[in-house]
């Protein structure tokens, strides 16, 4: 779009809401670039949320969009959901706890000239009003910031930054300054001593329907019990992951790594995955037999070689400076958390939300999946 098509916009645009929103459909499909939004706006990743999670956690579709009057383009889309926690109506992003990003989808420029837009701004302000407050959270603070769209925003930053891997085009070069070069030569001896001791070892990309199947048997039974409150112990969450692995796998919109021994698995990885990004949402290893061998280590060091090998350099470990991502010597990108209060009961979830953190605990044993 030119900037004088923007300069347009101003009073010629029509802002509603869509619940029966395609994201599969060819116009998303065709919309939708990295540019726009992150992985977890993907068509893909957004329709398996839609069709599983939706229902399953009674929640409401509330996409919203904004399309030119004359012949309903689309510029921009937020895909939210109307949740009612403890009796609480909560407008998000359809996020549920699986996705590290939510973002307001559309072109930076799109985005600046309709906040600058007061009847936009208005008519957004109008659909906040179905619920009694509005929490949009983990946005990136590298991209366009959702608080420009809507008023009296209260913030806070996320408790846990972004950390990804960015190899440049010379890897070795990568390896030398940024890894490190214990770490790396420790991986390299673990990985011999583990096809010595046990066998065939390696790492590839499943992309047949019973490997997957079996990467996330095992994924479930090696994480069982390791994590308070992890999402795979959920049977609804199970199949919501294993549904989009097995989707996924032939287009790339999922991407499940496994490291094998003698053909059986011994650590899994699963990659939300766009063009040439990949995310890491899910991974486990058989620390209980094979603990000292870094498996998982081992299979993320192979996972950057193995995208590096076909001209991908950036690889996304998530959310949290766990020890392990500080071997990469990542890069860390911060993000922050949006509310806007609509009604008394919003606004005290809002404040609690933003400023007490023991209140905060608590309501997320309301609402498990309010990260």
């Amino acid at each position: 779009m030119l900037m004088t098509d923007l300069k347009t916009l101003q009073l010629d645009v029509e802002v509603g809401v869509e619940p029966d929103f395609d994201f599969l459909g060819e116009e998303y499909r065709a919309f939708f670039n990295l540019k726009r939004g992150t992985v977890f706006q993907a068509p893909l990743w957004q329709a398996s949320i839609h069709a599983r999670l939706v229902p399953g956690l009674a929640a409401r579709p509330y996409t919203v969009t904004i399309r030119t009057r004359a012949d309903r383009r689309l510029l921009a889309l937020i895909p939210f959901v109307v949740q009612k926690p403890a009796g609480i109506s909560i407008l998000q992003p359809a996020d549920f706890g699986v996705c590290d990003y939510n973002a307001v989808v559309g072109d930076r420029e799109v985005l600046e000239t309709l906040a600058a837009d007061p009847s936009v701004i208005g008519r957004l302000d109008a659909l906040l009003g179905t619920a009694g407050v509005m929490m949009f959270r983990k946005a990136r603070d590298d991209g366009f910031s959702p608080a420009r769209l809507f008023r009296k925003t209260s913030a806070t930053p996320c408790d846990n930054a972004a950390y990804h891997i960015e190899t440049g085009p010379d890897f070795e070069v990568w390896q030398r300054q940024r890894v490190n070069r214990k770490f790396t030569k420790e991986l390299g001896r673990l990985g011999r001593q583990v096809a010595r001791d046990f066998g065939a070892y390696g790492q590839r990309v499943l992309t047949d329907e019973q490997g997957i199947r079996d990467a996330f048997a095992f994924l479930r039974a090696v994480r069982k019990g390791r994590f308070e409150g992890d999402l795979l112990d959920d049977e609804l969450y199970a199949a919501f992951y294993l549904d989009f692995a097995i989707a996924g796998a032939k287009s790339g919109d999922a991407i499940t790594y496994v490291s094998t021994l003698d053909g059986k698995p011994v650590a899994v990885l699963l990659g939300v995955a766009y063009a040439d990004e990949c995310h890491a949402v899910l991974i486990g290893a058989d620390t209980q037999r094979l603990g000292k061998y870094s498996l998982g280590m081992q299979l993320l060091y192979r996972i950057v070689k193995m995208r590096f090998d076909k001209g991908l350099h950036r690889f996304d470990l998530g959310l949290g400076n766990t020890g392990y991502k500080s071997m990469f010597r990542v890069e860390e990108t911060t993000l922050h958390n949006y509310t806007v209060a609509r009604s008394l009961a919003g606004a005290a979830l809002s404040m609690v939300y933003h400023h007490a953190k023991p209140l905060k605990n608590f309501l997320r044993r309301l609402s498990p999946r309010l990260r």
